[in-house]
């Protein structure tokens, strides 16, 4: 039976500096696979439910952060993602932030990482089979000066602008006073300056869309101040 997700690991880089530790990001994507045929509502149609996400650390790996998702410590050196549903044709993201110790040269393995779900319509429990993803540390100096890869660079800093419009919110709803809320349009900042070097026009969409939310936010208190 075809599995109902296709997940994507993507490491923010490839390849690390030799001997001191350094920070990376996985970024983490799956999409809902459709196991009927008929394809006229497959959008609508639930591919998987209650997905899990089991990453296990190797010594020398350490979680620092977490964006799109919530982890929870698990058994030994490892954590659980609770992903809820994924509907057919859907696409998904979420990034954890890593530090890595340092380690001689050579490829060294990082992580360990098995999905569970419940398949539709039958709510059947299935395990897509373990996945191992490793690091290179190298010696060699030009990866000092690799960029971190564009898609991983994206998606993390759109999931840190939803995050922050969520909190946001948060903030709005608990008080009727100025929030500052200069992070958040440093971010809008941080999403066109990329988009100025990608020419991504997602991020462009993406960072336009704080900025009105911003002045909205600032001409709503203006008309509440001078009342």
């Amino acid at each position: 039976m075809q599995a109902s997700i296709q997940p994507i690991f993507t490491w923010s880089q490839e390849r690390i500096f030799a001997g001191c530790a350094r920070n990376v990001v996985l970024l983490i994507e799956w999409e809902g696979i459709s196991n009927h045929e008929e394809t006229r509502k497959r959008s609508r149609k639930i591919a998987a439910r209650e997905i899990e996400l089991r990453v296990w650390l190797e010594g020398h790996v350490t979680v620092t952060g977490c964006h799109g998702c919530t982890a929870e410590a698990g058994e030994g050196r490892s954590i659980l993602l609770k992903l809820g549903k994924i509907h057919s044709g859907m696409r998904k993201y979420i990034a954890l932030e890593f530090r890595i110790a340092a380690k001689p040269a050579g490829i060294h393995e990082a992580l360990w990482l098995q999905w569970q779900y419940k398949q539709p319509p039958v709510e059947r429990i299935r395990e897509l089979p373990l996945k191992k993803l490793s690091l290179e540390h190298t010696h060699h100096t030009d990866v000092l000066s690799e960029r971190c890869c564009f898609h991983v660079e994206k998606h993390l800093g759109l999931l840190k602008t939803e995050k922050l419009l969520e909190e946001a919110a948060v903030q709005r709803a608990k008080s009727p006073i100025r929030t500052d809320f200069e992070h958040l349009r440093r971010q809008a900042d941080n999403l066109l300056l990329l988009a100025a070097r990608s020419g991504d026009m997602q991020l462009v969409k993406e960072a336009e869309t704080v900025y009105k939310q911003l002045d909205a936010e600032g001409q709503l208190w203006w008309k509440t101040a001078t009342r």
